[in-house]
This record gives C-alpha cells, sequence and structure tokens, in this order.
C-alpha cells in the first residue's frame, strides 16, 4: 500500500477531486498548509505599510492506493492540478506498513 501527498494550489481542489473521482478514487484528505517554495512572494500593504508574504497558502491532499493504482492516482492529481506556472504544487508516494480501520476494531477486555 502506498500513501500519495500533493500538494496543490486551492483553487485546483474541484479539478483534483473530479479527476481523483474519474479515475475511481472516492476518498482523500485535505488539510491547508503554507510553505515557502518556488511561487513568487506576493507584496501588499496594508495600513500604508508595505509587506511581502513569505509564505504561501496551499491545500494538502492524501490519498491511499494499493501498489498497482500509484500511477492512475498521480496522473489525476498532476492533470487535476496542473496550469503549467511556478507554484503548482509537488507530489509525493511513500511505502505504508499496515492501514487499520478503527470501526473494524475490538477491544480487549
Amino acid at each position: 500500500m502506498r500513501k500519495i501527498e500533493a500538494i496543490i494550489r486551492p483553487d485546483r481542489l474541484p479539478a483534483v477531486s473530479e479527476a481523483l473521482e474519474q479515475a475511481g478514487f472516492t476518498g482523500f484528505t485535505m488539510s491547508d498548509v503554507r510553505g515557502h517554495g518556488q511561487t513568487p512572494e506576493t507584496v501588499g500593504e496594508w495600513r500604508g505599510q508595505p509587506y511581502e508574504l513569505k509564505v504561501t497558502h496551499k491545500l494538502l491532499v492524501e490519498v491511499f492506493v494499493e501498489d498497482d493504482e500509484v500511477e492512475s492516482a498521480v496522473g489525476a492529481i498532476g492533470r487535476g492540478a496542473y496550469t503549467g506556472r511556478v507554484g503548482d504544487g509537488l507530489i509525493t508516494v511513500m511505502d505504508v506498513r499496515s492501514v487499520y480501520q478503527i470501526r473494524q476494531m475490538t477491544t480487549a477486555k
């Protein structure tokens, strides 16, 4: 089993979600994240004072897949997240040793 993590632009979430669903992946986890990478910094002004944002808002999408589904899931995320501009994001794939569904666990007495 593998865990795929993708850091994407927030506005690309609907396209990524749709691409994953079309590829047969109906569930994923999404978190708000902030980071600093190759995306140009945003410069603005607040109360007359200039400022630079050194971090950018992104989303982290996590999907658990079987080993033979990795290429399909990565391709779907890539198609949905792609804009061709700096800051489109990253996709990483990690090995997972075990996954347990909590509702299927029994408690020992």
